[in-house]
């Protein structure tokens, strides 16, 4: 698999979003240390972190071939880790905020876009009018 020039990029590119991430990781931390509150970075690696993990769990499962589909942690290699991250990360991608959600948080607050337009926006969920 290794000799594979796809696979081998994939690789590459895998390791340069994981220093992108810890990089991102690292200006949450700064922030904390000095008392502030970390902005949008969260959403930032939330939203890779997320993706990363299901395309590593992904491939690696796939490139079980017929085995990559067995999910006991006594038959498997890394005792299940790779099936358990392809089976968890849609969870992932969903918890705390879909994609979607977090890509309108970057789009606004780190891009400086404008918001949806919302014509209910000042107003309790509990006094929308609902249809008949």
């Amino acid at each position: 698999m290794l000799k594979d020039t796809a696979f081998r990029q994939q690789l590459a590119d895998w390791w340069v979003q994981s220093e992108g991430l810890r990089n991102t990781r690292m200006r949450t931390i700064t922030a904390l240390s000095k008392g502030q509150v970390p902005g949008p970075e969260s959403s930032i690696g939330k939203i890779v972190a997320a993706n990363q993990l299901q395309a590593i769990g992904n491939t690696a499962v796939e490139a079980g071939d017929q085995y990559g589909i067995i999910s006991d942690p006594a038959l498997t290699p890394l005792k299940g880790a790779f099936h358990a991250a392809t089976m968890w990360a849609p969870g992932l991608r969903i918890a705390g905020g879909t994609d979607e959600i977090l890509k309108n948080i970057i789009a606004e607050r780190v891009l400086g876009l404008p918001g949806e337009m919302r014509v209910d926006k000042d107003q309790a969920f509990r006094d929308l009018p609902v249809g008949a």
